[in-house]
């Protein structure tokens, strides 16, 4: 599989079919989401809890608009509808995925929350 295809495998089971989306992430995964103001979230187990813990209920939308790759780095941009407590957000957002041996290694990605969110 090449690193496009294992990028599209994580984004398209994450939330959904998530022991597929992970087979796709090193145990040794860096996470972080720049200018939300926190550490990096440090291996595969860690990530999952902070999914579980902090992600949305269900994806209810999500498109990709671009998937670029070029050697180790595949770029993807898009938009994310999910629930979380009842309540519908859209969210865009452009990730850099950074991959080693078929799997993903690192991830930074940033978030925009939409201005339809509000109240």
């Amino acid at each position: 599989m090449d690193n496009k295809a294992i990028v599209k495998q994580f984004l398209g089971n994450l939330f959904i079919d998530n022991d597929k989306a992970y087979e796709v992430v090193a145990d040794n995964v860096r996470v972080n989401w720049p200018g939300f103001g926190m550490e990096d979230i440090v291996g595969k187990d860690n990530l999952r809890k902070f999914f579980e813990n902090d992600g949305p209920d269900k994806v209810i939308e999500q498109k990709i608009n671009n998937l670029l790759c070029e050697n180790d780095t595949v770029i993807g941009d898009g938009t994310i509808v999910t629930e979380r407590n009842g309540k519908v957000e859209t969210s865009h957002f452009a990730d850099v995925y950074t991959m080693k041996d078929g799997k993903i290694i690192r991830l930074n990605s940033y978030m925009v929350f939409d201005k339809t969110n509000q109240p």
